[in-house]
Order: structure tokens, then sequence, then C-alpha cells
């Protein structure tokens, strides 16, 4: 089938064969869509629970580094050295904690929120227009099933005049329905591409900032301290030995 742009609002009166195939075609894009993009959320809300994680465990660790001095061991003589150390890589993590919960905001805001805006609004919108769309046709239906079921009689008209009254506002009713239902599957075909690209830039800068301002944390101080520690480390496994 060749592609198709949109659907012509011209045609949405007419509500030929042809159109509703073409429908077809666009709400059945429309239905993927949203699996997808339910999908895609679930991925993107793991992540996101994922960095939130990552917060709370930074915390609870440097909370425990610090604990090491409050355990009172029996034989704690001669652990200054450790006790300070683990002082400094608490004030790191607590550091790296910064960071972690900067960069779960940013997941937050700019990866899921925008693919939630897009469902909540766009694909919602279109799933109730859809409804609406139907109960409309339906309405139009059944008048038209009413009229073509009136008596050819005379005395009737009075009668007939009603029902022919009903049939012009049910399908003014479809037509109003229809051009709304068609203007939010074309407006849909267009934000979409948008909307799954814009969470994945949102992603991309919050890890590239995390890295960056991590990369900034440990300049070549840090880098002097964690070759003395893994110097004191290397010591007590030889005086082990």
């Amino acid at each position: 089938m060749p592609a198709v742009d949109k659907l012509l609002l011209e045609e949405a009166l007419q509500d030929s064969p042809q159109t509703r195939s073409l429908l077809s075609v666009f709400e059945e894009d429309a239905g993927t869509l949203t699996d997808y993009t339910n999908q895609l959320l679930q991925a993107m809300q793991r992540v996101y629970g994922a960095q939130n994680e990552m917060c709370l465990a930074t915390q609870q660790l440097s909370r425990q580094l610090l604990a090491y001095e409050k355990q009172n061991f029996a034989l704690g003589k001669g652990d200054e050295e450790v006790i300070s150390t683990l002082h400094y890589f608490s004030k790191v993590v607590d550091e790296l904690n910064v960071l972690h919960t900067e960069l779960a905001k940013q997941l937050a805001d700019t990866m899921v929120l925008p693919i939630v805006q897009f469902r909540e609004k766009d694909l919602t919108e279109v799933s109730t227009l859809k409804d609406l769309f139907g109960l409309a046709s339906n309405e139009h239906d059944l008048s038209m099933a009413k009229y073509s079921r009136l008596p050819k009689k005379k005395e009737n008209e009075k009668a007939k005049a009603e029902v022919v009254k009903e049939v012009a506002a049910a399908r003014r009713k479809q037509h109003l329905s229809s051009l709304q239902y068609y203007c939010a599957l074309n407006a849909l075909q267009h934000r979409k591409r948008a909307a799954m690209m814009e969470p994945m830039l949102g992603f991309a800068h919050g890890q590239i900032n995390f890295f960056k301002k991590g990369a900034e944390m440990f300049s070549q101080s840090m880098d002097s301290f964690l070759s003395s520690v893994a110097d004191m480390v290397q010591s007590l496994h030889v005086a082990e030995a």
C-alpha cells in the first residue's frame, strides 16, 4: 500500500468504504503506537527506578562508612588510619550522591515526563475521540435504519419529518466527531516522531552531564588519594603474607 501522509478532512462527510479502509490503517497504527509507548515507558521507568535506588544506596553506604568508628571493636587499636580513610570515602560518596540525585531528577523531568505527557495527552485524546466517533456513527446508523422503516403513507408525513430531522442531527454529529477524530489521527502521525526522540535526548544529556561532573570531581588530588589508599592496602597484604 502506498504511503499516506494524512486523512483528508473533506472525505470525512462522505464516509465511503475507501475512507473507512484508510481510517482503519491509521487506527491500527495508533494502536501499535500505544502498545509500543506503554512498553517504552515501562523501560524508562525501570531506568529511573534504578537511578533512584542508586541515590538511596549511596546514602546508606555513606552512613555505614561513618559508622565504622562507632563499632567499639575490642581490638580496634591502630584503626585511626582506616577511620580517617573511610571518613574521606564517605565524603566522596556524599558528593557522588548529589550527582546521582541530580541525574535522577533529570531523568524524571526530561525522559519519563515527556513520554507520560505524550501518552496521557495525545494517545488518550485519540482513544477518546475514537469512542465518540463510534458512538456518533452508531447513532447515525440507527437513525438511518429508523428512516428506512418508515411507511410510505402520506398521513405519516409528520413522523417522517421528525425522523428526517433526527437523521440530519445525527449526520452533523457524526461529521463533527469524524473531523475531530481525523485531525487527532493526523496530528498523532506528526507528534509521534518527536515524542519518541525527545525523551532519549533527556536521557543522553543527563548521563553526559553526570559523567562530566564526575570527571571533574575525580581530579588529580583524588587520584593521589586513591593511589595512597591502594599502597596502604598493598602493604597490609604484604604484612599478612
